[in-house]
């Protein structure tokens, strides 16, 4: 038993305790200890025979591919800056020169990290070192090729790479450390190591979208043409087989013709004149259920009802509320598993991400420019100017004077 005279030792020297053991055993997450589904079979096997359908959805494309583009999109497109702590410049230069490498794009290997994970569950990335033992890169992996090693208590202890040989038969890698892959996961499944996918959540009504509209093609096939009932003769002068045929032959040539010239005992009915009835309603209905699936806002699926109401507004808000959050779970994974690795100095440098609501960074602007009109002597009183260029992401400028920065806040409050 460690006293705590021992434990206060260990921190003071920089050695970490022992993780206390769990008292609670994992039961969920695939925690079957039958050594067919350590294989691959089973429920593992399952699941990653789901993940490669998954993929494949979204190889497709179509709305399904474009509602999950949508959510790296909005997590990346205002941009990220580097952070560090106050007289740890020069770590944050070090992760900067790291980033600034030929093989580094670290906006791509965020994007493919989100991606993997909405797509798959939780994603794979394998951290590659060099020889010198530093950090050289950080690849993508098939998220449906590994399986992740734990204990009775959930604890990851490491992971497998199930990849088939030069026969086409799928073998068992050898066990790779834990500290060689990042993992991310945006939706997590209470009690289970891996995430849930939301094309795996929302499957039951991408099939139900992939039959209404497979149906209305096969309707407007049917239906989208003009159709005509041609009766010929009548009870007292019947119809000859040449004369059906001659009628045949004729329906044979019509091209765009509309208009016809028949004799008495000839008769035209036109059919199928209403078309299609409810076809958009249909189609609207089967979007709004997979936008809502999705988990993004229906105008996104090429809905334009509601892009001007209270509604949409309130609809996209949620959405950007959301992205936030995926915001910092990205920042933490990748400041954690990444940059901490770069710096050997936990916590001195993070990623931050900028704000991705104008909404949220006009309000900003306006409190600003309330406090510094509050302090017209000193508008850098209260709200000093660094911290000003940290809230926008402006780095690298000379000061300015207080009544030009107080100008600069205001027309951004203004836009």
């Amino acid at each position: 038993m460690v006293t705590m005279l021992e434990t206060l030792r260990r921190r003071l020297a920089g050695t970490p305790a022992k993780a206390p053991d769990p008292q609670t055993r994992i039961v969920g997450g695939g925690s079957d200890k039958n050594p067919f589904t350590r294989l691959g079979f089973g429920a593992e096997g399952q699941r990653r025979t789901n993940l490669k359908k998954y993929r494949e959805i979204y190889r497709k494309g179509g709305p399904v591919a474009d509602a999950i583009d949508a959510y790296p999109l909005f997590t990346l497109t205002n941009g990220w800056q580097l952070v560090c702590e106050d007289g740890k410049e020069g770590q944050k230069d070090r992760v900067q020169m790291w980033m600034d490498q030929p093989q580094i794009d670290f906006d791509a290997i965020m994007w493919q990290g989100i991606i993997d994970a909405m797509v798959c569950g939780t994603a794979f990335q394998e951290i590659v070192p060099d020889r010198a033992g530093d950090l050289w890169g950080v690849l993508p992996r098939d998220a449906s090729s590994f399986t992740i090693q734990y204990d009775d208590h959930g604890r990851i202890t490491g992971y497998t790479q199930a990849y088939a040989d030069t026969m086409g038969i799928e073998t068992q890698q050898k066990q790779i450390d834990a500290d060689r892959i990042l993992t991310l996961t945006l939706l997590p499944i209470p009690g289970d190591v891996y995430g849930v996918s939301v094309i795996g959540r929302a499957y039951d009504d991408i099939m139900r979208d992939c039959d209404i509209v497979e149906s209305l093609t096969k309707a407007m096939h049917r239906h989208g043409t003009p159709k005509q009932q041609w009766r010929v003769g009548s009870d007292d002068n019947r119809a000859s087989t040449a004369d059906l045929k001659d009628v045949e032959n004729e329906i044979e040539q019509i091209d765009a013709k509309t208009d016809f010239v028949t004799t008495h005992d000839v008769e035209i009915t036109a059919l199928d004149t209403a078309g299609i009835v409810g076809a958009t309603d249909f189609s609207n209905l089967s979007l709004q259920r997979l936008s809502c699936a999705l988990g993004v806002p229906e105008e996104m699926l090429g809905l334009g009802r509601g892009s001007t109401e209270a509604t949409a507004t309130v609809r996209m808000r949620a959405f950007l509320d959301k992205i936030s959050t995926i915001q910092e779970i990205v920042a933490r994974t990748y400041s954690r598993q990444v940059i901490d690795r770069i710096t050997q100095e936990p916590g001195a440098v993070w990623i931050e991400f900028n704000d991705v609501s104008p909404e949220d960074e006009a309000a900003k602007a306006a409190w600003i420019t309330n406090v510094m009109k509050a302090t017209p002597l000193d508008p850098f009183s209260v709200v000093p100017q660094e911290w000003i260029r940290e809230q926008f992401g402006i780095s690298d400028v000379a000061e300015i004077p207080a009544n030009e920065a107080l100008d600069g806040v205001q027309e951004i409050e203004n836009n």
